[in-house]
């Protein structure tokens, strides 16, 4: 997981708006949406903000994914909390692993179409031939249908 996955975690279980946090730590509306739906990078100012617009945030685990997603010691950090922060973790990286797996399927289910595509048109130029129409003759009447 990128550093702007586990910070889409953070929000998501602080029930944070993107344009919210956008406009907390000084970014244009829209920037976290486009780097998440690019995994794009952190940068370091951003990082530098956002450790001081929540301090309950560990940044090492934002850029790590090591140790706990909240600070020990501050009031988000009791067992009950963690507990919720870890559960919610998994469940995140579960469904994430859902939607990567269903991505490859559906990639591999257009390659299939194309392929069956590619077949039915052989096959209407074959039954074409058959029939006595040139290769030009059938190109004439298959993109009078295109």
């Amino acid at each position: 997981m990128k550093p702007i996955e586990r910070l889409q975690v953070y929000l998501q279980f602080r029930s944070i708006s993107p344009h919210s946090f956008e406009k907390k730590i000084g970014l244009s509306n829209g920037y976290f949406s486009k780097q998440l739906r690019n995994l794009g990078s952190v940068g370091s100012d951003i990082l530098i903000k956002i450790d001081e617009k929540y301090p309950e945030l560990n940044i090492v685990w934002v850029l790590t994914g090591q140790g706990q997603m909240i600070t020990p010691g501050t009031d988000y950090s009791n067992n009950s909390h963690l507990m919720q922060v870890d559960e919610y973790l998994n469940k995140y990286e579960v469904e994430n692993k859902k939607l990567k797996n269903l991505e490859s399927d559906l990639e591999k289910l257009q390659v299939v179409i194309k392929d069956k595509d590619k077949i039915i048109s052989l096959y209407e130029v074959i039954a074409n031939n058959k029939l006595g129409v040139t290769p030009d003759k059938f190109e004439e009447e298959s993109s009078a249908f295109g």
